[in-house]
């Protein structure tokens, strides 16, 4: 307000002094008492309104710059402060002031701006965004992931993504709408089904399994030790001691196989801290090489980059891949030429493939081999892929398999 001020005194000095001096110049020609003086006075006038236009011209020019650069959304500019009258400085003061105060807003929206993109790229959930003119002006790494793709600039791009019969199976869409001002905001929600699923399954198995460890332990524990009592006395017979010595072996055999329930249903949550997972594979590979080389199976490791580093249960990790690698060798006894490969490459997240060339899976069972007790071994207790599964959910991954056919089965991991 002090700028304008002087501004507006300055300015109505000026024309006080231009009326003066026009009309003193009038009065002297008009009244012929010195008429060269008079047209003196006119002439001087004339200067003045010229003054006065420029300097009102330099203000305009100065506010019409400053304003284009407000609309240019640049704020790298500043009006000299030193060297100039007093109403030009304190205009010049203004308009560093008010530029300065523009620049902060603008910086404090930027922090904001991506203090929502980062909470956004946090939620489980692929988020897309467009504007009224199917413009796609956000879209999370989450939803890139989901859809299997790069980049997303297109809405048509989108639309022929989501038209797919296999991803309209596998997503869970939900779509809402925002008014910003004029403007209208689309927001699509992307969920994979398999995934919740996939938790959902996962925790029902683990109360079951609680349950079932639960009373079987307490059911058998009593029948183990009476049998036992039994078989000490004198007076029961060699064929009585027989058949308690059955009951003993076959309900410690199901001890046994309770105990598997805990590794599923008692399943600690992973001690994350920051290790070489190249480092791991490695050593797994040096634990395993005997038995590589015994089954006549030729394994290849491929880490890129080397170390590779990520943040995890080094414990509980180790456990899948050595797991997989021994299921991956039963599945190529007998093979004269067994190959099997454990590819692990890192990007934005660590993808590992483990690859065999024995039989493949049936297709009947590809849908049941990660549900608990499902095996197709004698010996087996079906606890080894489903513990698999869950300890990789539990790193926040997927566990999948990616290709089964007759000389081709992979396996599929994806790591944060």
């Amino acid at each position: 307000m002090i700028f304008s001020r002087h501004i507006y005194w300055t300015i109505l000095l000026r024309i006080l002094l231009i009326l003066a001096t026009s009309g003193t110049g009038l009065w002297l020609i008009i009244s012929q008492r010195g008429i060269i003086i008079g047209m003196l006075l006119i002439i001087c006038s004339l200067f003045q309104i010229g003054g006065i236009v420029t300097y009102l011209n330099n203000i305009n020019r100065k506010l019409r710059l400053f304003f284009d650069a407000i609309e240019d959304r640049d704020n790298t500019f500043s009006y000299p402060e030193q060297g100039i009258n007093e109403e030009q400085q304190q205009l010049n003061r203004s308009l560093n002031r008010i530029n300065a105060l523009l620049a902060q807003t603008k910086m404090d929206y930027q922090k904001q701006e991506h203090f929502y993109r980062s909470l956004l790229e946090k939620v489980p959930n692929g988020i897309i965004a467009w504007n009224n003119s199917k413009k796609i002006i956000f879209v999370n790494n989450t939803a890139l992931t989901l859809l299997n793709i790069e980049s997303l600039t297109l809405y048509s791009q989108l639309e022929n993504i989501l038209q797919n019969e296999k991803n309209r199976k596998r997503l869970s869409l939900s779509q809402s709408q925002m008014k910003l001002q004029d403007e209208t905001i689309t927001l699509l929600s992307i969920q994979d089904i398999d995934d919740r699923l996939n938790e959902n399954e996962s925790e029902s198995w683990s109360k079951l399994s609680h349950v079932l460890t639960h009373e079987i332990m307490n059911t058998i524990a009593p029948i183990i030790s009476l049998s036992q009592t039994l078989a000490s006395y004198p007076e029961i017979s060699e064929k009585g001691i027989r058949g308690l010595h059955i009951i003993q072996a076959q309900s410690e055999r199901l001890m046994e196989f309770t105990e598997s329930f805990r590794h599923l249903s008692y399943l600690p949550q992973p001690e994350k801290r920051l290790f070489s997972l190249s480092d791991l594979l490695h050593n797994l590979e040096e634990l395993l090489q005997t038995n590589f080389q015994e089954n006549n199976i030729s394994f290849t490791l491929r880490c890129s980059p080397e170390p590779m580093m990520t943040e995890g249960d080094e414990k509980q990790l180790s456990q899948v891949f050595l797991n997989l690698l021994k299921n991956a060798m039963q599945a190529l006894e007998g093979h004269p030429h067994g190959e099997l490969s454990l590819q692990a490459e890192q990007d934005e997240y660590i993808v590992i493939d483990i690859t065999d060339n024995g039989p493949g899976i049936p297709p009947e069972i590809m849908d049941k081999v990660f549900i608990p007790f499902f095996t197709t071994k004698s010996e087996g207790t079906g606890i080894g892929l489903s513990l698999c599964k869950e300890i990789i959910r539990r790193h926040e991954g997927h566990l999948a398999i990616k290709e089964s056919r007759a000389g081709k089965t992979v396996f599929h991991i994806e790591l944060p």
